[in-house]
């Protein structure tokens, strides 16, 4: 009475079969910053560009202190390279920190403080 039933099992897809048939700015996107924070780069990501050259998208991401371009082959969907570099020093004036502030106006202070009882001091 007992009665089997052989059912067929469609071969496993791996996430690379799906992967390069879905292969478009979004997903490449989102490669693109869960790699940059498998390396380390935990802070806000900010994709600027996706570009498709060929058969291999650029991605520019950038931070608040670096600028990253990641090369991944369209046909593998395999990162092929990535270039992470410090941002230039453009708006210096924008980036002068509330400390440095702090600790310039403290030191002015103490200078014109120490220069003011030194000319009483002196009869000037």
């Amino acid at each position: 009475m007992s009665t089997t039933s052989q059912e067929t099992v469609p071969d496993a897809v791996t996430s690379a079969d799906l992967q390069s048939k879905e292969l478009n700015a979004e997903t490449v996107t989102t490669m693109t910053t869960a790699f940059l924070k498998r390396l380390g780069h935990k802070g806000c990501l900010k994709p600027k560009r996706v570009s498709l050259e060929g058969e291999v998208y650029t991605v520019e991401v950038e931070t608040k202190k670096f600028t990253a371009v990641v090369r991944i082959g369209a046909a593998k969907c395999e990162i092929k390279e990535y270039d992470v570099q410090p941002k230039g020093e453009e708006g210096s004036f924008v980036s002068i920190s509330p400390k440095f502030l702090l600790t310039v106006f403290i030191i002015s202070a103490l200078v014109n403080v120490g220069l003011h009882f030194g000319f009483k001091m002196l009869g000037l």
